[in-house]
């Protein structure tokens, strides 16, 4: 057996195989002589026919069946003796082979690219943001939850500003006649906030259930939609007073509005801290994806992007997502990123040389079960499951990985309070 490899690009490989006719004849022989076996022709007893009629019949599809056999026969022994782990399957072309020639033929497949990693020993700058809360963020989650455990009074007098509306809405055209398809039952609105402020709030102003009133609704600077609205029912929003009985109703390990607030503070941090040490590591990432040389392999980018769309579909119940070439190339830098680091922390771990011990597992597990008391069985048999423990595995490695990384940044951290959090982010 001959065989040639060839790089197209840093992960896509050419193999071109010779394999000659002393190694094909035995196993073209047995192939033929099954055909011939089951070979049935008026005249003849059944795999009696003569080889020389069934060559001339059924020849060309022995060769190609048999054609299909072997290369895939050879190509697994190509593979092991150049030592190449395809991460695809492979593309055949130019397969030639007939009765008594060699077998040819050209294999185009895709391995796991060479990675140049950067000099990342000597340190690297990251920079992140790390933001601290206020005391009007836990006002604001306050207020959330005396919107949360508020009651509602129905109103018989008149809707107000501040009062909740609930109301069938039918959207309208230019002309004022209704849009079909267009019809919202039930939705409930707050006069006086949001969209439904100032001019859009004015008709329901004074409006009772069973009212119809007409409302032009402005979203954003250029979207205005005209609405013709049924009331159902109005009603008045009661908040539930500040006291020591709203601190047991929202916490019943606080007592005090001071115990509470002390810990919504700790709550809010919380999830600060975790929102800077995501930061930190995605700053890491951004590093090496940035200063790594290598392409991400065409296969893996199709796979990733195909998981994503299925992902989406499920979430969407069956519901359409839109054009999925569109989708596709909105997210094609994102795979991009994905794929590059998914090859990089798999290098960066195995020149760390890290592992991950049986008993770290088993020390996570406990650590898990004892933040899940009621569930320990339930936990215990999780990660008895290979599938689930390798996953457990590979989040441990990835701990250590960031944790070693980390001793190898200069990391500025800009301090800054919630206020001055991007928008959209509050």
């Amino acid at each position: 057996m001959k065989t040639e490899l060839k790089d197209v690009n840093s992960f896509t490989k050419e193999l071109e195989v010779q394999v000659g006719w002393d190694m094909l004849k035995d196993g073209f022989d047995k192939e033929l002589n099954h055909a011939r076996s089951t070979y049935e022709l008026k005249g003849f007893r059944k795999g009696k026919v003569p080889m020389k009629i069934v060559k001339k019949n059924v020849g060309p599809s022995v060769e190609a069946h048999y054609a299909e056999h072997a290369l895939n026969d050879f190509f697994k022994k190509a593979l092991v003796e150049l030592k190449i782990n395809p991460i695809n399957q492979a593309e055949i072309s130019k397969l030639d082979f007939q009765e008594g020639g060699d077998l040819e033929f050209t294999a185009r497949f895709e391995v796991y690219p060479e990675i140049k990693l950067p000099n990342y020993e000597k340190k690297f700058k990251i920079e992140t943001t790390h933001y601290t809360a206020r005391d009007v963020d836990v006002d604001d989650s306050i207020a959330e939850l005396q919107e949360r455990f508020s009651t509602v009074n129905p109103i018989k007098d008149g809707a107000k500003s501040g009062h909740l509306v609930q109301g069938d809405f039918q959207e309208l055209d230019e002309s004022g006649i209704p849009v079909i398809g267009k019809k919202m039952e039930n939705q409930y609105i707050k006069l006086g906030t949001s969209v439904f402020s100032g001019d859009a709030e004015k008709p329901f102003l004074g409006a009772k259930a069973d009212d119809i009133v007409k409302t032009e609704v402005q979203y954003g600077e250029e979207t205005k939609v005209n609405y013709e609205v049924k009331i159902n029912k109005v009603e008045e929003q009661v908040l539930p007073e500040l006291n020591d009985e709203f601190v047991k109703m929202v916490d019943e390990e606080a007592e005090t509005m001071e115990q509470l607030r002390e810990k919504i503070t700790a709550s809010i941090q919380k999830n600060l801290e975790d929102e800077h040490f995501k930061a930190k590591q995605n700053a890491i990432i951004a590093h090496f994806v940035k200063k790594s040389k290598l392409k991400a392999p065409d296969s893996m980018l199709k796979h990733y992007l195909d998981h994503l769309i299925e992902d989406m579909k499920q979430k969407n119940q069956g519901q359409e997502i839109g054009d999925e070439s569109k989708l596709r190339e909105m997210y094609n830098d994102l795979a991009i990123e994905q794929v590059k680091w998914f090859l990089i922390k798999d290098e960066l771990i195995e020149k760390e040389g890290l592992k991950v011990a049986d008993e770290d597992v088993q020390k996570k597990i406990d650590e898990i079960s004892e933040q899940n008391p009621t569930q320990k069985a339930q936990i215990t048999s999780f990660y008895k499951q290979s599938k689930n423990r390798d996953q457990l595995v590979d989040a441990l490695l990835i701990d250590q990985l960031f944790g070693k990384l980390e001793t190898y940044t200069n990391h500025k951290i800009i301090e800054k309070s919630t206020e001055e959090l991007p928008k959209g982010r509050h």
